[in-house]
C-alpha cells in the first residue's frame, strides 16, 4: 500500500487546467488523466523514470495558512522512489499568461511541505524539457512498452550480454543481425528502457531512429 493511490476526482468540465491528456499507466496499473500539456510530460518522465517506484497524480488537497491568511493547495503529483524517499509536486511554466496565479499556486505549495516537514519540488519547463527531443522520445518508448509482453530473464540475459559485448551498437544493427524480430524490435528496447536495463544515445538532441545507440545499463 503507498500513501497515495488514487487521485482527487476532477471533473473533465473543470476550468483547471488547458488540456486533458489520458493514458494507461503500466507503472500504476490504471488511467491517469491530467489537465495540462506540462503536467503531462511530467507525468512521462515519473512513468519511464525506473527509480520511480510509484506515483500519484492529484494526490492531496488541503488547506495552508500563509500570514493568517487560509488558502486551499491541490499538489501535482507524488511521488515514491525505489530508495524510500517521497516529494510533493508543484508543477507550472516558469513565464506563463497567468504568471502571477502559477506563482502563488507553487508558493501555497511549497509552503505546506515546508510546514509540514516533507519533501517539495518544483517542476517547470526547464527540468522537464530538458532537450528538443526528450519528451517526443520518452513518449515514443512509453507508448511501446505499455503494449510490450516481457520476453523472460534468461531473454534479458542473453540480449544484454550481447550488447554489452559489442559495446557500440545501434537499433538498425540490431534488426539486421536478427537478434530482435524487426517487428518487434523497438518494442523490446522500450520495455528494456522502461525497467532501466539499458539507455539510449542522444535521447534529448535528436529522434530515436534506426541510428540510435542501444547502452547496457550496469
Amino acid at each position: 500500500m503507498y500513501r497515495y493511490e488514487e487521485p482527487i476526482f476532477r471533473l473533465r468540465s473543470s476550468s483547471y487546467g488547458s488540456n486533458y491528456w489520458v493514458f494507461h499507466s503500466r507503472k500504476l496499473r490504471r488511467r491517469v488523466a491530467v489537465f495540462s500539456n506540462l503536467e503531462y510530460e511530467n507525468i512521462l518522465t515519473l512513468e519511464m523514470n525506473p527509480d520511480v517506484e510509484w506515483y500519484c497524480e492529484y494526490p492531496l488537497e488541503t488547506t495552508v495558512y500563509i500570514g493568517g491568511k487560509e488558502s486551499k493547495v491541490l499538489f501535482n503529483a507524488w511521488v515514491k522512489y525505489k530508495d524510500g524517499t517521497e516529494e510533493y509536486q508543484g508543477v507550472a511554466y516558469l513565464c506563463s499568461s497567468d504568471d502571477s496565479k502559477d506563482h502563488v499556486k507553487v508558493a501555497c505549495q511549497s509552503a505546506w511541505c515546508l510546514q509540514n516537514d516533507v519533501n517539495f519540488v518544483f517542476r517547470n519547463e526547464k527540468n522537464i524539457e530538458i532537450g528538443p527531443f526528450y519528451i517526443r522520445n520518452i513518449s515514443l518508448l512509453a507508448a511501446r512498452a505499455r503494449r510490450f509482453t516481457a520476453c523472460g530473464l534468461n531473454a534479458d540475459r542473453i540480449f544484454l550480454s550481447f550488447i554489452q559485448a559489442k559495446r557500440h551498437i545501434c537499433i538498425g544493427e540490431l534488426e539486421k543481425m536478427g537478434r530482435i524480430e524487426k517487428y518487434r524490435a523497438l518494442d523490446y528496447i522500450s520495455d528494456l528502457y522502461y525497467r532501466g536495463l539499458v539507455t539510449l544515445s542522444n535521447m534529448n538532441t535528436d529522434c530515436i531512429s534506426a541510428d540510435t545507440e542501444v547502452i547496457s545499463i550496469g
